[in-house]
């Protein structure tokens, strides 16, 4: 049955991206031939065959999102949703770009928008050739996004509709960023928001609840099928050494969200250094400062990168280091997860907590309550 799905799947996937690529391709047309001594003005000409171009790809992935939808929950003899679902009502929107919300603007605006930012690289200095490249590299992510979106919006309307409770499951496309390895195989509720980045092609799967377990993709299996040289340059190159060295995948990639370099020059994260993070939750805490809302640690909790410089090729010492500042866990490397697992906490609310004897300097690792 899962497999069958995921048969599915991927089949209304590479659909979709044969109208995302017509798309472009005739995007690509009508770009270059703008005048680019009338950058503007010629652009508006042609806005409205460009915006044709791309609401007409909302709507035919829209429409193929129904379908697929509905063969879906026929696989799986759900219940037949109790209203129908028109495509059309997902095609001439502008989707917004990302996961932060912005004004919304309309269609013909969003695609208007390659132009505008042509010209302000030929403000900042930018050639006119590289300044066109520019614009056109902005036009064809921005299209590709909303067409993109118009399948996911249709899709999770089309799931809403059955009487059953439905879940979807993100699953990769490889090859993929580090950022969406880690969600691979998460499970969402088919209200809640699909969470992606500039250029994500992950698709949902949409599921019944039963049958939601068995879809799960395990992140590390993905990291162990790209080549050394495909690992660094979608994780780079010191987080998947870290990785190959027994990091946890979930604590390494989840550390680059919030980077910060120090006054001495060292590349630090604030992620995890509350009380309530995984390496903060054993460290020494400051006191609590304004408008903060958790206590962090009073050491700075250093990054892969950082560590491997500082270690400068010496593996042993890397090692220890990787497992000071809480990136080997001693627990494994789990595609559930070893720091929060499925609705268990640490492990049952069990975490190591590491500490060095000088004398041999090895490291040991012993288990403790955890209590937030």
């Amino acid at each position: 049955m899962a497999q069958t799905i995921i048969e599915a799947a991927a089949t209304h996937y590479a659909y979709g991206k044969q109208v995302q690529t017509r798309a472009l391709r005739d995007l690509t047309r009508l770009w270059v031939a703008v005048d680019r001594n009338n950058i503007l003005d010629s652009w508006q000409t042609k806005l409205g065959a460009a915006t044709l171009i791309v609401a007409q790809a909302q709507q035919a992935v829209a429409e193929d999102s129904i379908e697929y939808s509905a063969a879906v929950l026929e696989a799986q003899d759900a219940p037949a949703p109790e209203h129908q679902v028109l495509a059309a009502g997902f095609a001439g929107i502008a989707y917004p770009l990302g996961d932060q919300l912005r004004r919304p603007i309309g269609l013909e605006d969003s695609i208007a928008s390659p132009a505008y930012k042509t010209l302000r690289a030929i403000g900042h200095g930018y050639t006119v050739d590289r300044s066109m490249g520019i614009g056109l590299d902005n036009l064809l992510l921005r299209s590709q996004m909303q067409i993109a979106d118009a399948s996911r919006q249709a899709e999770g309307v089309a799931m809403a509709t059955p009487p059953v409770r439905m879940h979807y499951v993100r699953m990769l496309n490889p090859p993929s960023c580090s950022r969406c390895a880690i969600l691979a195989g998460r499970t969402y509720r088919a209200q809640e928001a699909f969470r992606r980045h500039p250029g994500c092609d992950c698709r949902h799967i949409p599921v019944s609840e039963a049958l939601a377990g068995e879809m799960t993709t395990d992140p590390y299996r993905y990291f162990n099928s790209l080549s050394p040289e495909v690992q660094d340059k979608y994780f780079k190159p010191t987080d998947a050494q870290a990785i190959r060295d027994g990091a946890d995948i979930f604590q390494v990639v989840n550390a680059q969200s919030e980077t910060y370099t120090t006054e001495g020059g060292a590349l630090a994260t604030y992620y995890g250094t509350t009380k309530r993070g995984y390496w903060g939750s054993s460290e020494l805490l400051e006191k609590k400062t304004e408008g903060s809302r958790y206590r962090r640690a009073k050491r700075v909790r250093l990054m892969p990168e950082e560590i491997y410089k500082r270690s400068n090729g010496n593996r042993e010492q890397s090692l220890r280091l990787l497992e000071d500042y809480g990136y080997i866990t001693g627990l494994g490397q789990n595609p559930e997860g070893v720091v929060r697992g499925p609705g268990v906490g640490y492990l049952g609310g069990q975490k190591p907590s590491y500490s060095l004897d000088p004398a041999t300097g090895s490291w040991t690792a012993a288990s403790r309550n955890v209590t937030d």
